[in-house]
């Protein structure tokens, strides 16, 4: 060092240095009203480019998830249990009763001489006979009443269904459905639904409910065990990356790696194809994990065959690895065809892993979104459109088609604009300076694959990854436990990033989210019902005697705190940011109607702006 501002590089590499600082053999001022950047390449023999490049805005994507799907109540087979089974509906609560009255279908065992709600007779095995009831005649009868009544001026055929309003002695069907399994014991809970939702008001076996009960599963409207998960597109992995061993991966088609070398090792790169899936195995204490659902699920329908249709075990899974090579049926929300798909492994995130022809297939949109998965044996044997409801859109998110295999030049063609290239040339780089078009520059894509041999494999990546493991496993936003410090998170976040304007981001917080909460659940508190805390029954209006008629207590489905919850922060929020003054006074106005319907708060939250600004 000579000097504060003289230094003297002693090495043989200091020509490397000057050469990027424009060779600086001689004094030069620095005179100029320009940027470090500009100055240095005045100097340069090269141009040096700005390493940030060029920006842009994004806004947060949804959580990631992984998890069983369960219907309101959580049910575990689609069997009424009525009012009978109390606020939990279930199984326990009504056989203390020992009746369910609720609306069943009805058939008929000519050889037992008995009415039971279920198409085999559960005594002697035999084929049982649809009965129909007639309203008008008050009669049960093998068929369609056929006697008209006046009506208006007009004949009109009686009414009759192939169902009725029947009180079961759920102590003997449930002790048949037991004796069925070879069971003396069974689960502490086994819960059903309030009333059977579908057109004939068919129920699932009571069997099917028990056996899902003792592992832990729940049932969905079609019958089926559903999981649910992010969707990730996924090109290429190596077998250590999915916990799959190089035999078995061998054994399902995985001969060579993307260099056309043989399998050997657990660290060459396989090009997955395109109905195979990796599903998610991250810690237990994050979410329900893929290999712990199919495990039981599988063992779940073993005993079923077994035990209910008296055929022989088919998985015989005792491990995760043993659900290698299984089948799945893979569907997304909105639609009604699924797609056949087939597991290869498992990772440590909580994501759904596939080909991108996989998720185009199913959806739309090939990443970020939501899809779900069934047990493709489960699917055909416990599936049925009797079991959907009557109401429109019931048949969406249901497999009525089932896709076995995938043709690419059939699937959604958002993919078929995506690069498979392993490196983009130099043109690309220099039409993005000029801000170009992105077909202006010609990259090889999957279109450019279609109808051809490669249209399936031969994918390439410009980018290497050590894993696809490695990274967050789970997003801040699901471990952190309120709201209230999501939003602070948020905020402080925004504050930070140059890019972000966190005004803007406080405004949309509230336009978005906050007020429309407060104001939906505002008018929700004069149109609500009544719940009682004993047996569940809900009314429009309470009794006069502010009981229900179980003598149980009456409460709010709506309640004051789940109004204001967000009252405070937002007029915090709009203070702090400065937000435009229609918003305040908005706020201001919300606040009022509050306090006119419930009054002045004696008592303010002093702390909140302290907890803000932690």
């Amino acid at each position: 060092m000579k000097g504060k501002e003289q230094v003297i590089i002693n090495n043989p590499w200091h020509q490397a240095l000057l050469f990027s600082l424009g060779d600086l053999n001689q004094t030069k001022d620095i005179t100029e009203e320009k940027d470090i950047l500009q100055i240095i390449n005045d100097r340069s023999h090269s141009i040096i480019r700005d390493k940030n490049g060029t920006t842009i805005g994004a806004r947060m994507g949804r959580p990631e998830k992984a998890k069983m799907r369960k219907l309101t109540g959580s049910p575990q087979v689609l069997f009424p249990v009525g009012k009978e089974g109390g606020k939990m509906r279930c199984f326990q609560s009504a056989l203390e009763l020992g009746k369910i009255t609720a609306e069943f279908s009805t058939f008929f065992c000519g050889k037992c001489q008995k009415e039971t709600i279920y198409k085999i007779c559960p005594i002697c095995k035999s084929q049982t006979k649809e009965q129909y009831f007639c309203a008008d005649c008050n009669l049960t009868k093998d068929q369609k009443c056929d006697k008209k009544k006046e009506e208006r001026g007009q004949q009109v055929p009686h009414k009759s269904y192939n169902y009725k309003k029947t009180t079961l002695d759920i102590k003997t069907e449930f002790n048949q459905a037991l004796n069925i399994l070879s069971m003396k014991t069974y689960p502490d809970i086994i819960k059903g639904v309030r009333g059977t939702s579908n057109e004939e008001h068919i129920p699932e076996h009571l069997v099917k409910g028990i056996l899902r009960a003792c592992y832990g599963l729940y049932v969905n409207k079609d019958g089926t065990i559903r999981y649910d998960m992010t969707e990730t597109v996924v090109t290429h992995f190596t077998p250590e990356e999915i916990g799959a061993s190089v035999e078995k991966l061998k054994e399902l088609g995985y001969i060579k790696d993307i260099y056309n070398k043989e399998l050997k090792n657990s660290n060459q790169i396989l090009e997955i194809k395109p109905q195979d899936i990796i599903l998610p195995s991250c810690d237990r204490s994050l979410n329900e994990r893929a290999d712990d659902f199919l495990l039981k699920t599988t063992q779940f329908i073993d005993d079923l065959l077994v035990k209910f249709y008296s055929l022989k075990k088919f998985y015989n899974a005792k491990k995760r690895e043993d659900l290698i090579g299984c089948l799945i049926v893979g569907l997304s929300p909105h639609t009604s065809a699924g797609v056949v798909g087939r597991v290869i492994g498992f990772s440590n995130t909580q994501g759904f892993y596939c080909h991108p022809y996989f998720h185009s297939l199913m959806r739309r949109d090939a990443d970020g979104d939501e899809a779900g998965i069934i047990l493709l044996l489960d699917c055909l044997i416990n599936f049925s459109k009797k079991y959907l409801p009557s109401h429109r859109g019931a048949k969406q998110d249901e497999p009525l088609v089932l896709s076995t295999k995938i043709i690419p030049s059939e699937v959604d063609d958002m993919v078929f604009d995506m690069d498979i290239t392993d490196r983009y040339p130099l043109e690309l780089y220099q039409a993005a300076q000029e801000y170009k078009y992105p077909w202006e520059v010609k990259i090889k894509t999957v279109k450019d694959c279609l109808n051809k041999p490669e249209e399936y494999e031969g994918f390439l990546f410009t980018h290497h990854t050590s894993s696809i493991n490695k990274g967050t496993v789970c997003s801040s936003y699901k471990s952190i436990p309120t709201m209230m410090e999501k939003v602070a998170g948020q905020m402080k976040l925004a504050e930070r990033i140059r890019a972000v304007n966190e005004s803007d981001v406080a405004r949309l917080l509230i336009e978005r989210h906050f007020i429309r909460d407060i104001k939906g659940n505002l008018r929700k508190f004069g149109m609500q019902q009544f719940r009682c805390v004993d047996c569940n029954e809900k009314y429009r209006r309470p009794p006069l005697n502010g009981r229900c008629k179980c003598k149980g207590k009456l409460i709010f489905t709506v309640t004051h705190g789940s109004i204001v919850k967000y009252l405070e922060p937002c007029l915090f929020l709009a203070e702090k940011y400065n937000l435009p003054p229609y918003l305040r006074q908005n706020l201001q106005l919300t606040k009022a109607r509050i306090e006119s319907l419930f009054g002045k708060e004696d008592t303010k939250q002093g702390t909140l702006k302290e907890w803000f600004e932690k």
